[in-house]
């Protein structure tokens, strides 16, 4: 059924007249005539007649714009609910965030969309980089930020910013000896507490120290940020870790944090998408929404240790 002879049918009906209904439609009368006898052609039925007032529906008329009135009053308020959505996007969208990016960002992304788009429902998921990658692949992630992840078949990423790795160190005295200037030679002659091998940052600080053939001396692998800086909090051993990550131990004096030289080492912070998953104007508004955090941190690097993909 021609969604149009609809629209023109529920004028008629409204004006009680078809010249009237035309002068409102601003169309010819014989023209508009012609769409009515068109859609009761369609319909196998007299829709309405003719007397001397105008036009009245027939009970088959009546019928019809009762059932197909409110289906036509929906469609024709599509395009203005869609361009309300655009503007102010709602429906839920989950993103993974790594310890450190967490401790970054995560408030005041989620502060920010609150402000800008209350009807946006973003959930977070938290987790080191390895198993982050494995949710997003899995469907439970619509996009998330890794540490040193590379496209595949499966994910696409692409690059929002690189974070200087330190060397951090307890705050207090420790039974071993700590390097004067930390540099990739001195991370074998101290031990560390690392993440597994499944996360992007080790395989950074594996990658760089077999380049430079130097063994490192691992204590504890642990996949969890908070024990990992109790390990080194507690005089244990040191980490490698992006500053984000340990800002309030910082401050407290619990740790200590030096920039690792000869060479420097960054890790990647890439956002990541599901290659086959569609894309939604939610997921566009938060991708926006990182972009613009990202940009802002990479402008205050000095103190966060944030730079620009292309300077690491």
């Amino acid at each position: 059924m021609d969604l149009r002879r609809l629209e023109l049918m529920m004028q008629v009906a409204a004006a009680g007249s078809l010249s009237k209904a035309a002068t409102v439609l601003g169309i010819a009368q014989p023209a508009l005539g012609r769409q009515i006898r068109k859609l009761e052609e369609e319909c196998g039925l007299r829709l309405v007649y003719r007397h001397g007032r105008g036009v009245s529906l027939t009970p088959e008329g009546q019928a019809l714009i009762e059932r197909a009135g409110p289906l036509v009053k929906q469609l024709a308020a599509i395009p203005a609910d869609l361009q309300l959505e655009r503007q102010s996007p709602e429906g839920l969208v989950t993103v993974g965030l790594t310890p450190t990016v967490c401790h970054l960002l995560g408030l005041e992304l989620l502060t920010g969309l609150k402000q800008k788009y209350p009807r946006l429902v973003v959930h977070v998921v938290s987790g080191y980089s390895g198993y982050v990658l494995e949710w997003l692949v899995g469907g439970r992630l619509d996009m998330a930020i890794l540490h040193d992840a590379r496209r595949s078949p499966t994910v696409a990423v692409d690059p929002l910013a690189a974070a200087e790795l330190f060397f951090v160190s307890p705050g207090a005295e420790t039974t071993f000896e700590r390097p004067a200037q930390p540099t990739l030679a001195s991370l074998g002659k101290v031990p560390l507490a690392l993440p597994t091998h499944n996360h992007g940052l080790r395989r950074t600080i594996e990658y760089a120290a077999a380049k430079e053939k130097i063994k490192l001396d691992v204590r504890y692998e642990v996949d969890t940020l908070e024990l990992l800086k109790q390990i080194v909090v507690a005089g244990l051993a040191c980490t490698i870790l992006a500053r984000p990550a340990v800002l309030s131990e910082l401050a407290a004096g619990t740790l200590n944090a030096r920039l690792l030289h000869a060479p420097k080492l960054h890790t990647r912070l890439v956002l990541a998408t599901a290659a086959q998953r569609p894309v939604t104007h939610s997921m566009e508004v938060l991708e926006h929404e990182l972009r613009t955090l990202f940009a802002r941190l990479i402008d205050e690097g000095d103190l966060y240790g944030i730079v620009h993909p292309k300077d690491a």
